[in-house]
């Protein structure tokens, strides 16, 4: 049986709650320009639909 591919919609929301997860466990903090973070979370969704993880972008 073959995966369902993740639409792009579905895999930003899955980076976005993958990044939050990740940002509230460490000491870690998200860069102060909205735009840019979400510039990250782009990539990364786009890296787990192509390659099937969420690879740094």
């Amino acid at each position: 049986m073959q995966k369902r591919k993740l639409t792009q919609e579905e895999a930003f929301e899955r980076a976005v709650k993958f990044s939050e997860r990740y940002v509230a466990r460490g000491p870690y903090e998200f860069f102060p320009e909205r735009d840019v973070v979400e510039v990250v979370q782009q990539g990364l969704a786009e890296n787990e639909r192509t390659y099937g993880y969420r690879y740094c972008p």
